[in-house]
């Protein structure tokens, strides 16, 4: 039984060491840091507790950053851009709306999971960062099955 999960495991290896998703998790960590840097910016111009408007413009533009890496160099798409470009934001809203609205209203206002990571004079919320990862998990699997042509 052992030896026929190594063919298994090496294929699950394979993958998880493919250009594609290893550029995708580089690109990924970027897409989240630029929306981090604005969220964590404008939350403290707006205060932690109004979220939720410091949230849009921070998703805004990291779906805009998201959009042209992973067309450019993650997928490396040669479909027509502005059906990919309407499809990953109709995506991305959906999971935005999902996970980014849906997971933090249930963590920050249901659960009160609101502490941080304090870095300097910036609080990083832990709640953010959650959601952050179901983001990107989300969003590899619709660019991959529904967006983007190769």
């Amino acid at each position: 039984m052992g030896i026929m999960l190594l063919p298994a495991l090496n294929n699950i290896l394979e993958f998880l060491f493919s250009r594609e998703v290893i550029l995708y998790l580089i690109f990924g960590v970027l897409t989240t840091l630029v929306n981090l840097v604005v969220f964590t910016l404008l939350s403290r111009l707006f205060g932690k507790d109004r979220w939720y408007v410091s949230n849009l413009p921070a998703i805004s533009l990291a779906i805009l950053f998201a959009f042209i890496t992973n067309r450019l160099i993650v997928f490396q798409s040669s479909g027509p851009w502005f059906s990919e470009m309407i499809r990953f934001v109709g995506s991305r809203i959906f999971v935005s709306l999902a996970f980014e609205y849906g997971f933090m209203y249930l963590l920050y206002n249901v659960l009160k999971f609101k502490s941080g990571l304090k870095i300097g004079r910036f609080e990083l919320s832990y709640a953010k960062l959650l959601v952050q990862v179901l983001v990107v998990l989300g969003n590899y699997a619709l660019s991959k099955l529904f967006i983007f042509q190769v």
